[in-house]
This record gives structure tokens, sequence and C-alpha cells, in this order.
């Protein structure tokens, strides 16, 4: 069984699903920014402009990116959403970024909940994701109340280069090992005002570079993470995961408690791990190369 779809029957596309324009708090223009990471190859980008009211950081309008729609590159209407009631931040406001908005989606008001405003979200049809959870330091509880999102960010560029803050491995994992199914995003959360464009990105597995196509796949798990690591091929017979990557050190399959199994080496491009040896009903993989940069496979329920 392929726990990735084969390369060799679907195309993979190359993309960042939160990053900003000058429609909110970036510094480049919704054109500029396309450009950027079209010269960095990518096949789409969300631009997830902070959707708040009464801040010059956010903008109260969704940005209508259908102009910028090319064949072979793609803007999916994003934001980044934003509700009172966050603990450890000065402005208690959440970050929730939101994949295939549609244009017309309003700020939540004063009263909102998160929780309330993902689902919200969700019901539109957008892929939901829990941005930079270390960032701004989220609690076991505020997890498990937004729990009910797509996924989590278990990387986030800007937060890891600017602030040192930018995983989300703790958080991956308090969800996981609370029998919550979400999958792990790896992004730039770009502004262009440092060089944050390109640090991490998912691959899609998708049949068509279109909006609805790129949004079925990320719902269904079909993609992997990234920060520079390829991940070949990933597959279970029985209870045995192979895993095929580019050149790495560390491949480690994560289970439940703090259970895990790993191959460490030089230049390792393969690993099979025995699920046997592993008392647990769900796995992740997680890759580091010997340049210190990562590739994430969503978890795998048994």
């Amino acid at each position: 069984m392929d726990l990735l779809p084969s390369k060799n029957s679907t195309n993979y596309f190359k993309g960042n699903l939160h990053g900003h324009s000058n429609h909110s708090d970036g510094a480049l223009k919704p054109n500029e920014v396309v450009t950027e990471y079209k010269n960095l190859g990518y096949d789409f980008i969300c631009l997830s402009e902070h959707l708040w009211k009464g801040e010059k950081f956010a903008n109260e309008l969704v940005l209508d990116t259908t102009h910028l729609n090319e064949n072979d590159f793609i803007v999916i209407p994003s934001a980044e959403l934003h509700c009172k009631g966050k603990k450890y931040v000065k402005n208690e406001l959440w970050h929730i970024v939101a994949n295939g908005l549609p244009v017309d989606f309003k700020c939540a008001d004063d009263k909102e909940t998160a929780h309330d405003l993902i689902q919200r979200a969700i019901d539109t049809g957008a892929f939901v994701t829990i941005a930079h959870p270390e960032w701004y330091m989220l609690t076991f509880d505020e997890c498990m109340s937004v729990s009910h999102a797509h996924g989590v960010e278990i990387y986030n560029h800007s937060c890891h280069i600017e602030a040192a803050r930018g995983f989300g491995t703790a958080t991956v994992d308090y969800l996981l090992q609370e029998d919550k199914k979400i999958y792990l995003t790896a992004t730039d959360d770009s502004h262009f005002r440092m060089p944050d464009g390109g640090g991490g990105w998912v691959m899609v597995a998708s049949e068509n570079l279109n909006e609805n196509s790129i949004l079925d796949s990320l719902k269904a798990g079909k993609y992997y993470s990234s920060t520079g690591v390829e991940i070949i091929k990933c597959e279970m017979d029985n209870n045995l995961v192979k895993v095929q990557t580019s050149p790495a050190e560390n491949i480690t399959l994560v289970g439940r408690g703090s259970r895990s199994l790993s191959v460490n080496g030089n230049n390792i491009t393969e690993a099979i791990f025995d699920l046997n040896q592993l008392d647990t009903n769900w796995f992740r993989i997680s890759i580091i190369d010997n340049f210190g940069r990562f590739a994430w496979l969503n978890p795998v329920w048994l």
C-alpha cells in the first residue's frame, strides 16, 4: 500500500500555504510575490493575508487572486484568520490559516471563538491549519479547542529565522496522543521584509494544477512537507514500512507516547521499519539530512 501516491501515477506540485503581500503586512505587491515564488520553482502559492478589522497589519477583505493565475502557476484565495481569546500573546489574537476561502468570507467579530471561526472556514470548503503554535505558545487546552482543524504547521520558516520558534512538533504530538487525526504543513509565512521565501513548503500529489484539485489532495493528506528533503516513496506491506528519500542522516518513525524507531548514518536513502516492534495505533515519519533540512510524512492511522 502506497502511503504517498506514486510519482509514476500522478503529478506533484510545490506550494506555499502561508504568505503575505502588501494587501496586509507584506512588503511586496501580490504580483511581485508571485514572481518571487515562480523564480523559486513553485507551482502555486496562497496569499493568506491577515483578516481582521481596525489594525494596520490586517485587511477586512479576502484578497481576490483570480487575476494572478496562469496556466503553470496558480494563487489560491486564502487568509490568516484572527479572533480574540488567545493566551500568551499581546493582542490576544488567534492565528489560523485557511486556504481556499471564498472572497466574501467575513472577519470574525469580538465574540466569535477560535473553534467557531475554524468551523465556519471549514464549512466553506477551506483547508484550515493551526499557524505557528510554538511562536505564540499554544497551550494544551488551546490545542484541544481547535483540534477539528485539518492540520498544524509543523514548520514556519519566518518564525524559525526571526524568532527561533518555528516548529510545531509538540502541538502535533499533543493532538496525536489524544487521537486527533491531523495533518502537518511546512510553510514560509513570508513577508519579504527579510529573506523568508522558499524555506518550507508542501509537495502535493494532484492530477491537475487547479484550486479544487489541490484543496482535495490537501484535505485527503496526499502530500508531504519539507524544508529541503525529498520523500521519493513511502509504502507499507503488512507491518513493514519502507521509505525512500534523498540522502539523509536520520529517518525516524514516531509513534504513541515516546515510542520511535530510527535509522541513522551518512547518506541514507532508504529505511525499513517493522511496526511489530512498536506498540502504537498511529505513526508519522520525520527525516533530517546532513544540512539540517527536514521532511515530514503525514500521520498514518493503523
